[in-house]
């Protein structure tokens, strides 16, 4: 089965480190801060020199720029290979679009991650599941189960 792994930046580590787990478990992950030869990571970093400098665009003049227009078409793509979609939270916007979108593609949608009081959403009832960091063997059996129905 093959997973796409929706997070932020700030969380590149944990990114990681989920993708191996899952990897060493039989899965194919995609994760948008890994560099292959198959794919291709964009960093803020690219686009201007210090994060502060971010600050000076909006979303209409950021996604002007060819270099986050193939950013967004490379995740996309990635998107759409995936069988599902696991959402490592906290994260931010584009990671809540990445879910949302898969979900309108019919595909499934965990939420796995860090659930930190007072930041919830009642959007997440799209979602097919929520895990703690602790329940990754929760998440795990919810991969597997699904695996199987896609067989």
């Amino acid at each position: 089965m093959k997973i796409y792994i929706a997070s932020r930046w700030r969380n590149q580590q944990l990114v990681i480190e989920l993708a191996n787990r899952l990897e060493q478990e039989g899965f194919w992950v995609d994760a948008f801060c890994r560099t292959t030869e198959k794919r291709v990571a964009f960093h803020w970093s690219e686009f201007v020199d210090t994060e502060e400098a971010l600050q000076e665009y909006d979303a209409i003049s950021f996604m002007d720029d060819d270099r986050v227009q193939r950013a967004f078409q490379e995740d996309k793509k990635w998107i759409d290979w995936a069988d599902c979609v696991i959402m490592l939270v906290p994260c931010g916007n584009s990671a809540h679009l990445e879910g949302g979108y898969a979900k309108g593609q019919g595909k499934p949608l965990f939420i796995f991650g860090e659930f930190h009081k007072g930041n919830f959403d009642v959007m997440y009832g799209f979602a097919d599941s929520l895990f703690r960091t602790e329940e990754f063997d929760k998440l795990l059996d919810a991969l597997k189960a699904y695996h199987g129905m896609i067989r």
